[in-house]
């Protein structure tokens, strides 16, 4: 979603930097919610906690909250697709193969054909 959402606002998001936890992936702000998303999906409070007022300082608390709350969203949709049993069409799949690659998302534990 963040790939065809920032395409379409003129600015494309470098996946293959964000995944890597490094840069700023091209967006605005993209440095600071690299390490926001780092610090949530990681096991260190102290990590997450000064991502969390970095973020905070540049862009304002209400900013910070809707981070979240789009990263607790897609963590979710994750869940009620894995729970369902949904996949991607098979067309889909391929079509996304190389993105997959690059992104390096075949080796997590929820990925499935």
């Amino acid at each position: 979603m963040l790939s065809w959402s920032s395409s379409d606002a003129g600015n494309p998001a470098d996946l293959a930097a964000i995944i890597d936890g490094e840069g700023d992936g091209g967006l605005p702000l993209g440095r600071e919610l690299v390490a926001f998303t780092d610090g949530i999906t990681g096991y260190d409070d102290d990590a997450l906690d000064a991502a969390r007022a970095r973020l905070v300082e540049a862009a304002g608390e209400h900013f910070m909250v809707d981070a979240a709350a789009i990263a607790a969203n897609f963590e979710m949709m994750t869940r009620v697709a894995d729970g369902t049993g949904a996949r991607f069409p098979a067309e889909s799949a391929a079509a996304r193969a190389p993105l997959d690659e690059r992104l390096g998302i075949r080796g997590f534990v929820s990925a499935r054909p």
